[in-house]
């Protein structure tokens, strides 16, 4: 082989290896994010009130629960809201139960009232990074309705 048909065939060489790490590592990066935490507020189904604001369920007797076979298993929740304002229950209920199928979980407010919500998140991809967005969410088995405010899930008694 002479001097040029070397060079030619060491530069598509490294042209064929510049090419091919480009297009397996396009984005630089693998990223993975997870199901966002959810907000839920609890309001009077008339006024819309929130109920946690006005002390009609009190912030230390409630808990989000779901059952992984047999056994109880709480999530975490907090208090989140405006500035001065903490009464809407923010909770990461998608990284506790498989994706792409729906999950139960129990809200317990009191020894009176457990209200059932069921979601599911699915895995969307664009090639770079994977995240689980929300596909769907019902409470008491029904459409859950969103306060346009604050994006929170409204719990309406």
């Amino acid at each position: 082989m002479d001097l040029a048909m070397k060079k030619t065939v060491s530069l598509a060489a490294i042209m064929a290896t510049m090419l091919n790490y480009s297009c397996l590592n396009r984005c630089d990066v693998d990223c993975v994010n997870p199901p966002s935490p959810l907000w839920f507020k609890v309001v009077d189904k008339t006024s819309l009130n929130n109920l946690i604001a006005e002390g009609i369920y009190h912030r230390d007797t409630i808990k989000i629960y779901y059952f992984d076979g047999g056994t109880k298993k709480f999530a975490n929740i907090f208090y989140v809201g405006p500035a001065g304002q903490t009464d809407i229950i923010e909770t990461n209920i998608g990284i506790f139960q498989p994706l792409e199928q729906l999950n139960t979980f129990y809200l317990y407010l009191n020894q009176y009232d457990t209200d059932t919500i069921v979601v599911r998140f699915v895995k969307s991809s664009d090639g770079c990074c994977t995240a689980y967005p929300l596909d769907s969410i019902a409470i008491n088995g029904n459409y859950a309705d969103v306060d346009k405010g604050d994006y929170s899930f409204l719990i309406k008694k």
